[in-house]
């Protein structure tokens, strides 16, 4: 499920009947205007939900759809819920599309509401957060012509989807470089090991939005179904396929995202075994060393007791007990070396 590349501005709304495009950038009453006029037209409207102007349409909304103002703040909520209810003719969904700041493993959540009848789909969307769901819907002319505003909400929660494989495919090209960094035997430096930190804390920010999504993306299918079913009845047919490869898709982009938390545990811990195994080298090295240094301290401190030793006070005492100083060291050195202690 593509879009086509746009150019030039993107409408905030569509009226459309088919392929054909009756009417563009229209808002509140005379958006309704165009669809009374035209019984088979359905329309998209894209509103910034953190404008007044939102706030006003919704309430007028809410009116002509005959919904309790409860709708509305749940449409206007910012808690980074998933949820999808019926209201009557009505379905409200709220989901969140992502998106990661590469240079610092950030993830940024893009609430995306959405109420969509069997002729208006109403998206609420921060338009400064980079998320544009008017261009996905105005790029998907041929999803609509076969789909009325039911593929119009296609159009959104793929699009939705979309996102989250991003941000899954960008963290584990991420783990899977700092595993390479792993493979050369040494633990990550203090930078890489901070770096993997946030690799596992923007995977954790991913499973917030995508678990919530399997109960939302299930209750689409199933609706869905239900639909079928009561267009069977009336002996019309209703295609059930897209909405079971859009919640194929996202459980493959959840289960990928639930791995990586295995593999970047994985990376962490590996990254920490490492460590510890460099510190028993160090110490086993920084032991053997010491035993040789012991060795010419042992020999110096017994002759340099305050007793009659032989060939004390003489230069043939003091080339002896070097010799065997440099011996004995020396004997030592070849022991921990042949058994690969330093």
């Amino acid at each position: 499920m593509t879009t086509a590349q746009l150019t030039g501005p993107i409408p905030i709304s569509r009226v459309w009947s088919g392929t054909k495009v009756l009417a563009e950038d229209l808002a509140g009453e005379d958006l309704g205007d165009v669809l009374d006029l035209h019984d088979d037209a359905s329309a998209w409207w894209v509103l910034d939900r953190s404008s007044d102007y939102a706030r006003d349409e919704l309430e007028r909304l809410l009116v002509s759809f005959d919904l309790d103002r409860l709708v509305a703040t749940e449409l206007l909520a910012t808690d980074h819920r998933a949820k999808f209810e019926e209201f009557g003719p009505a379905r409200l969904i709220l989901t969140n599309a992502l998106s990661v700041d590469e240079r610092t493993a950030e993830i940024t959540v893009h609430p995306v509401s959405v109420l969509v009848t069997d002729r208006a789909l109403v998206c609420l969307v921060d338009v400064r957060g980079g998320v544009d769901p008017a261009r996905w819907l105005a790029g998907a002319v041929e999803r609509l012509a076969k789909g009325g505003t039911e593929g119009a909400l296609q159009v959104v929660t793929m699009a939705v989807v979309d996102s989250y494989e991003r941000v899954v495919d960008w963290l584990e090209q991420s783990s899977d470089e700092v595993a390479d960094e792993l493979f050369a035997g040494t633990s990550l430096a203090k930078d890489r090991q901070l770096w993997t930190f946030r690799l596992r804390t923007a995977l954790t920010d991913l499973r917030r939005v995508t678990e919530p999504m399997r109960t939302v993306m299930t209750d689409l299918r199933d609706n869905q179904r239900q639909s079928a079913a009561t267009a069977k009845r009336a002996k019309r047919s209703l295609d059930t396929r897209p909405w079971a490869m859009i919640v194929e898709r996202h459980d493959r982009v959840a289960n990928a995202a639930d791995s990586l938390r295995e593999t970047l545990n994985s990376v962490f811990e590996t990254s920490l075994a490492l460590a510890d195994v460099q510190l028993n080298l160090v110490m086993k090295k920084l032991s053997g060393w010491a035993a040789i240094i012991a060795v010419p301290t042992l020999v110096t401190s017994f002759v340099g007791m305050n007793v009659g030793f032989p060939l004390v006070d003489s230069h043939v005492g003091f080339w002896v007990y070097l010799v065997l100083m440099l011996v004995s060291a020396a004997a030592l050195y070849l022991v921990f070396k042949r058994k690969e202690w330093i």
